[in-house]
């Protein structure tokens, strides 16, 4: 689909049942960076410069679920027009936000808010919802239930993100006794390498890293592989609080290996990560790696999302990535993907668009 302008006029609705209202639009880009800070699970994408970058300004759509006059769910959409068409799809990925910071999980707001999704893009304005929450298989057979019960279909054909969670709970001491006794061993020699490790914010660092992420790429021969130019964009106007952080290691002066993550709410995420061929042979990697835990864990996040694991496909980082998780890791998958369609004709017709513009991209390779 190609995103096209779908400019929108605010919209509020009245409040309903159990007090909830909700908000369409109503809210600037520097009040919505200080409404997410509140939210356990804020997460980079659901940024407002991300979502410009990944879609254009005119084309977000924010979302505030309100009971009575506090904001207890947010959820920001990139919309996507169907060229030619009055459809499209309004995409919410790691969303909506509804968990509160220090609030116990209310599942009746993740209802109302999903139900507000629906009552706007859909009923409203005609478009396919679609929603990738940021909720495990694991958590609770309820979010798959409250979907059904709201008018949303799972897309069992969509790929399910897979991934390994790392308690951070535990003290530093812990969390380096917990690593596999191997990962272990290397991190050991790395530290014996005379290694030095830079980080910060600075668009400088993002430049050092694409350096040594191509490098990576061309050696292993990874095909439209995604890397970190979207998170260098949305870098430049990211809030102070939101930014990302640049990891380098460096052996006499020469970037060797590097890390991107990011640490917004409760979970924090690791992003890229890059090792060039000299790097290899330092070890360098397991030292950045441990730099990026030490960083997560004193912006007090609770969990490390190590962001994908692939055991068939990629055999060797998926090793990487388990055993530095080692005792406090855990393998979870994503609960999937939603859609609510407005009729039976734009549940035909959307994945036969994405079907064919998946073929026509291959066509491209």
């Amino acid at each position: 689909m190609t995103i096209t302008n779908t400019p929108s006029s605010p919209v509020f609705s009245r409040p309903g049942a159990n007090d909830f209202s909700f908000e369409v639009d109503t809210v600037s880009e520097t009040d919505w960076s200080g409404v997410i800070v509140g939210f356990g699970d804020a997460n980079l994408y659901q940024t407002w410069p991300y979502g410009i970058v990944r879609s254009g300004r005119d084309n977000l759509s924010h979302l505030l679920l309100r009971k009575g006059p506090a904001v207890v769910a947010v959820a920001q959409a990139r919309i996507a027009k169907i060229p030619h068409l009055p459809s499209g799809v309004a995409y919410v990925h790691w969303g909506p936000l509804w968990k509160q910071r220090n609030v116990p999980a209310d599942m009746e707001i993740f209802r109302q808010v999903v139900r507000a999704l629906r009552t706007e893009y859909v009923g409203r304005r005609k478009l396919v919802v679609r929603i990738v929450p940021n909720l495990y298989e694991s958590e609770n057979a309820a979010y798959q239930r409250i979907f059904d019960e709201e008018g949303y279909t799972v897309q069992s054909r969509a790929p399910r993100r897979r991934t390994i969670l790392m308690d951070l709970e535990p003290s530093l001491d812990e969390l380096h006794k917990g690593l596999h006794q191997k990962w272990r061993y290397h991190l050991n020699k790395a530290r014996k390498k005379n290694l030095e490790i830079v980080e910060g914010e600075e668009d400088h660092l993002f430049e050092a890293f694409r350096r040594i992420f191509g490098e990576m790429v061309d050696r292993k021969q990874l095909a439209n592989f995604t890397g970190p130019d979207d998170c260098r964009k949305a870098q430049a106007t990211l809030p102070p609080h939101e930014k990302v952080r640049v990891f380098l290691c460096k052996v006499e002066g020469e970037v060797c290996a590097g890390g991107i993550c990011s640490a917004l709410g409760d979970t924090a995420i690791y992003l890229f990560g890059a090792t060039s061929n000299r790097g290899i042979k330092t070890y360098a990697s397991y030292l950045t790696h441990w730099r990026m835990l030490e960083w997560v864990k004193t912006r007090g996040c609770r969990w490390y999302d190590l962001n994908g694991i692939n055991p068939e496909k990629n055999p060797g980082g998926y090793q990487f990535k388990s055993q530095f998780a080692g005792a406090h890791g855990r393998e979870v998958q994503l609960l999937g993907q939603f859609d609510a369609y407005p009729n039976v004709a734009m549940k035909w017709l959307v994945p036969v668009g994405e079907l064919f513009r998946a073929k026509l991209s291959r066509r491209r390779e």
